[in-house]
């Protein structure tokens, strides 16, 4: 959907065909045509900013659109092509058809209505692939060579585990591979190692060169002086979000066409841009290839505290983990009332329920807002950290947020007013799990924000740079990460968004929170560790929906921290 355009049912079908495939048509034709004559107009599409949310909030009517006696929209159907792994784990090319059954032209009160719709798809076979003479392997783990030493026994634990591991340096790959920027040559080095060994997961390990002080953009589309590995900026901007930081860009390794993905088609120097309620300047292809994940370690300490609580997790199985089973949900009203819960109650409910499917002794350990008058856990500090520290396979934050805290509103209460309390960074020191680590999936607003380090957030406090998004508090880091890079407890890996949370209103499973849910309709489904139930839940949306500027912008923003290959629950004995 489109915001403030009409809001109308579409039909999306995706086809898989070989990579590579050339001369791609496709056509689609409409049977069974009728008009209908309409007594009042259709409502726009509502996208709400989860930071923004109003109840109640005003429809505004595109008067391009609703000003027109054209149908909208203009034309019966459209395609995409796109390029990726897919569910089975082989590279194909995607063809996803998005056919418009019902057209509105506004002026006439006029609906247009095809009673079926048939697709034909036709291409040239690719020619088969020359087979490379170097051999396969499972995982490269980038990083600065200072690091190198500290990976080492991770590297040998995951070869142990029989995933397949080699370890590149930054600096190495700068000074190998050429391309625009540092991220640039990053992904060309990437590129390679799936062409020529067929990778599959890329662990970057290294974030900003400072909690105090680091200068985390040098363009608008990058950042590598002050980084540990590089990173790419998006430049899709949604309000004062000017662009967001995305690893997904790592991941994107072909189009459809069977080209490099650059994500700078128009060749300009600014990578994935895309105004609001704009055409696309730069083509992206959202589909990846590889899975990407970030731990964003500053320090040495910091690495080595992240590989032992790797290989401590992944000694044991599940069945040694009795508290794995609980599955923690925080959530309370995000925007409204859905089917006769607090929406993100709902969510949480939902996520849980995928996620039973794999884990059928799983139990639901509920932190909402509903529990207050039953005396229940709810959305506060007390609660949530009991939650935590008891265990839990994984935790489901679903509300409001910023780069140092998560909130919600009451189920009785009024957004901006009745705030829960919720939960922040300020809290860590308190969570004393220890092994018992956690996947959690935070649904907010800048949650994921990895880029922040104190004096730039502190400088920041009347956000007249619309940066951080702090406040001016000084933040060592974001909520999202700080759960995985703690030193002992917290989680084992974690999502969030690196900007804005994003909603339609009337729909809790739509945009960002859509993507929180597909992560355990994934494993409900079949995926068995981290960067696999996170890329494939982007895969999911993608095929399902039609991608317009701000689909793009909560795809891109859906960071991972931890190990990509991490095995859930750990490997059993």
């Amino acid at each position: 959907m489109d915001s403030n355009k009409p809001v109308l049912p579409i039909y999306v079908k995706t086809y898989q065909i070989p990579f590579g495939s050339t001369d791609i048509q496709v056509v689609s034709t409409a049977q069974d045509m009728s008009t209908f004559y309409l007594t009042q107009k259709i409502i726009p599409a509502r996208i709400t900013r989860v930071s923004d949310v109003k109840e109640q909030s005003a429809y505004v009517k595109d008067p391009a659109v609703y000003g027109s006696s054209e149908f909208y929209p203009a034309s019966l159907y459209k395609y995409d092509l796109g390029a990726g792994r897919n569910e089975n784990g082989r590279q194909v090319t995607f063809v996803k058809v998005i056919c418009y059954p019902v057209r509105y032209s506004p002026m006439n009160n006029q609906i247009s209505l095809a009673g079926s719709v048939d697709i034909t798809i036709s291409y040239n076979e690719p020619q088969a692939p020359q087979q490379s003479s170097a051999e396969d392997y499972d995982m490269v783990i980038i990083a600065p060579e200072k690091f190198s030493s500290a990976l080492q026994s991770l590297i040998d634990f995951k070869i142990g585990k029989g995933v397949d591991t080699k370890f590149k340096s930054v600096e190495s790959i700068l000074s190998e591979y050429d391309g625009y920027d540092a991220p640039e040559q990053i992904k060309k080095f990437i590129k390679n190692e799936f062409d020529i060994s067929n990778i599959t997961y890329v662990m970057l390990v290294g974030g900003l060169k400072s909690h105090i002080f680091a200068k985390d953009k040098d363009t608008a589309s990058a950042g590598w002086t002050g980084w540990w590995v590089p990173v790419r900026y998006v430049n899709m901007p949604q309000g004062d979000d000017e662009g967001c930081l995305s690893d997904l860009y790592y991941g994107c390794l072909y189009n459809g066409t069977g080209a490099f993905d650059s994500w700078d088609s128009d060749g300009d120097g600014v990578y994935a841009e895309w105004i609001e309620f704009s055409p696309a300047q730069d083509v992206v292809d959202f589909y990846p290839e590889v899975y990407v994940s970030r731990i964003p370690a500053v320090t040495v300490r910091e690495v080595k505290s992240a590989v032992k609580k790797i290989i401590t997790y992944e000694s044991t199985g599940p069945t040694d983990k009795s508290w794995y089973t609980n599955f923690v949900g925080v959530a309370g009203k995000t925007f409204e009332f859905f089917e006769g819960k607090p929406d993100g109650e709902y969510l949480c409910d939902i996520s849980y329920n995928y996620t039973k499917n794999a884990i059928p002794d799983l139990t639901l350990v509920s932190c909402y807002t509903t529990n207050r008058d039953i005396g229940g856990r709810t959305p506060v500090s007390k609660d949530i950290l009991k939650s935590f520290n008891d265990g839990a396979g994984f935790v489901d934050f679903e509300g409001h947020g910023n780069p140092y805290s998560w909130n919600t509103i009451w189920f009785d209460g009024e957004y901006p007013v009745n705030w829960t309390g919720g939960f922040n960074i300020f809290n860590y020191p308190f969570l004393i799990n220890g092994n018992k680590l956690p996947v959690v999936i935070v649904g907010g607003c800048h949650n994921g924000m990895y880029n922040v380090s104190m004096i730039p957030t502190l400088l920041d406090r009347n956000h007249s740079k619309t940066r951080y998004f702090c406040y001016g508090l000084p933040i060592p880091v974001c909520f999202s990460a700080g759960l995985v890079m703690k030193t002992s407890g917290g989680a084992i890996g974690s999502t969030g968004c690196t900007g804005y949370g994003m909603g339609y209103e009337g729909d809790p499973i739509s945009l960002s929170a859509e993507l929180e849910v597909n992560f355990f309709y994934q494993i409900g489904n079949g995926a068995t560790n981290l960067a696999q139930a996170h890329s494939q839940a982007i895969q999911k949306f993608l095929a399902e929906e039609e991608i317009n500027q701000v689909e793009g912008f909560c795809i891109t923003n859906w960071a991972l921290f931890g190990d990509p290959s991490l095995e859930f629950g750990g490997y059993s004995s």
